[in-house]
Formats: C-alpha cells, sequence, structure tokens
C-alpha cells in the first residue's frame, strides 16, 4: 500500500506527458525500479536507462545481498547473464508461439547465398553462434539452469523443482553458473 501512495502522489508531481503507457499506482506498487547503464551499439556512447529489477529472477538476485553484506552477483556476474539473454534475444530461439509463414511466402530457400556479415548489424546466426558457445563452455546441466533463469526468465524456483535440486539450492548454483559464464565472457579477469 505504501508503494502505491507514493506513487500516486509521483503521478500527481509530474507533468501530463499523454501518453497511455504511463505509469499507474497498482503497476507502480509491483515495480522496482532502478537505472542501469547501455552501450548504445550504433555510437559507442554509455546512457542510462530506467528498468524494472522486479522484471527477471536475475534482477531479483542481483538486487540481494550476500551474508557478508555484498551484492550476491558481482557486477561482472550480472553483465554476462545480460549479454547471454541479449544474445539469446537477437538469435531467436525462444520458443515459436505461432506459424513461420515466412517460408510458405517465399519460393526456395530464402537465406540462400545470402552475405554473412559480422558488424553490429550481423544478425541472428553470430548471435546464435555466441549463445552455442556460452552455453558449450558452461556443460550440461549448468547450461539448462542459466537457459531457464537467464533466457526464459524461469524462477528459481521453478527451476529447482524441474531440474530435481533440493530447495534453495537453485541460489548458490547460478552463482557458479554465473561466475564461469563471466570467465567464457572474459569479464572476471580484465576488471579485478
Amino acid at each position: 500500500m505504501l508503494k502505491r501512495l507514493l506513487a500516486e502522489d509521483a503521478i500527481k508531481r509530474q507533468p501530463a506527458t499523454g501518453f497511455t503507457e504511463a505509469a499507474t499506482p497498482f503497476l507502480a506498487q509491483h515495480q522496482l525500479p532502478g537505472e542501469r547503464l547501455a552501450m548504445d551499439p550504433a555510437s559507442g556512447e554509455h546512457r542510462s536507462l530506467r528498468v524494472n529489477f522486479g522484471e527477471d529472477p536475475l534482477g531479483w538476485l542481483a538486487r540481494r545481498k550476500g551474508p557478508d553484506g555484498q551484492p550476491f552477483l558481482t557486477p561482472d556476474e550480472v553483465e554476462a547473464a545480460e549479454r547471454l539473454r541479449l544474445d539469446f534475444e537477437l538469435a531467436q530461439m525462444g520458443p515459436a508461439v505461432a506459424q513461420d509463414w515466412r517460408k510458405f511466402l517465399a519460393p526456395g530457400d530464402r537465406l540462400a547465398g545470402t552475405p554473412v556479415s559480422r558488424g553490429p548489424g550481423e544478425g541472428p546466426m553470430a548471435a546464435r553462434e555466441r549463445v552455442a558457445k556460452a552455453l558449450a563452455s558452461l556443460g550440461p546441466g549448468l547450461s539448462d539452469a542459466v537457459l531457464r533463469v537467464c533466457c526464459f526468465l524461469e524462477g528459481l524456483e521453478a527451476c529447482e523443482r524441474r531440474m530435481g535440486w533440493s530447495s534453495r539450492s537453485g541460489k548458490v548454483v547460478l552463482k557458479i553458473v554465473l561466475q564461469r559464464l563471466a570467465e567464457h565472457c572474459g569479464l572476471g579477469a580484465t576488471r579485478y
């Protein structure tokens, strides 16, 4: 209720934007707002983005503290997981929910003779290769866990049940997976 009241007060103070997607008090009470730095691929400049940390299990875990009072996940681990998710989305590897009519509408193989470019607009093929290499470097059990939590946005409890793990073990396993993923991405050694 406190979040809703604070959101109502903040909405009253903001000027009207005219957007239908503007925050409502009910929506705001279920969000965990924050800011994240992101690099614009075209210009290479960093800019701040408003995000909802309550949207995915990784964001929830990234906000938690460990027994020593430090964040449970390091920035390198979070960045490695975000890179994997971005590549997963770019590769369009998610489950198909509808019929793909592109093959029916175009005669022959649409991708035959298409040149492979290696740049910012490299498309899903290179992203699929990066995801495959990252998952292969983790191994069969750990790659399943990171795929479920980071890419399919499955909660830790659901992942534990599906993988047959004991209760409360998913957090520790995910920490290990993200450490290895950060090493695979070359993040751990370069920053410390």
